[in-house]
């Protein structure tokens, strides 16, 4: 009887970890391991993992290699594609300074279980946006400056202490156009850095 029930708990147990993905993990549960699990491609039921078509691919190849800035049309055409491809995502809280991109010392303990995860053998080699949102306090374009400063703090987080290699990320900011709680334009939870496996 015993056994059964640590089987059914294992089974019960295996469930919940593949229902992370796409989730905010609360941040007091966040761990390196509840990250890789909710960034490891997806398998389609044909076998053959979920990610970009090659024309995708290479448009995200010419955004890593650009050395101006994102316009945008390539933000706007980068949503879509990250949203038609199904790729994993996760939104990690990331705390910042009001009003800067330094890095707190809360948002080093949650970007240190991210460069964790993003050396783990599971992810290795694979590309990853990182994509700053804000609230919607204060202007668009500072907003959005704002945005574009913190996920380019992220990405040389992960670069200085964790040797990620800097053509795996492409940091990206979209200041308060994708809200995650649209119907509280200021609420906390639309303070976020959104990591999607681009599996390229």
């Amino acid at each position: 009887m015993k056994s059964v029930v640590r089987g059914v708990l294992g089974i019960l147990l295996m469930l919940s970890l593949l229902m992370i993905t796409d989730a905010v993990l609360a941040q007091d549960d966040l761990t390196s391991e509840g990250i890789v699990q909710a960034l490891k491609p997806k398998i389609k039921t044909r076998g053959a993992p979920s990610g970009l078509s090659p024309s995708d691919a290479a448009f995200v190849d010419r955004l890593k290699q650009k050395t101006r800035g994102i316009t945008v049309e390539e933000r706007a055409e980068l949503a879509t594609v990250v949203q038609q491809s199904g790729a994993p995502a996760i939104d990690l809280e990331v705390n910042f300074a009001y009003n800067s991109a330094a890095i707190t010392p809360a948002a080093a303990v949650t970007l240190s279980k991210l460069g964790q995860a993003l050396r783990s053998k599971e992810l290795g080699g694979a590309t990853f946006l990182l994509s700053g949102h804000t609230d919607a306090r204060g202007s668009k374009d500072y907003n959005q400056k704002l945005s574009e400063e913190r996920a380019k703090a992220v990405r040389s987080f992960l670069i200085d202490n964790f040797s990620i290699e800097p053509t795996r990320m492409l940091a990206v900011g979209y200041g308060f156009e994708q809200l995650k709680n649209p119907a509280n334009p200021e609420a906390d939870e639309n303070r976020r850095v959104q990591v999607v496996n681009l599996m390229r």
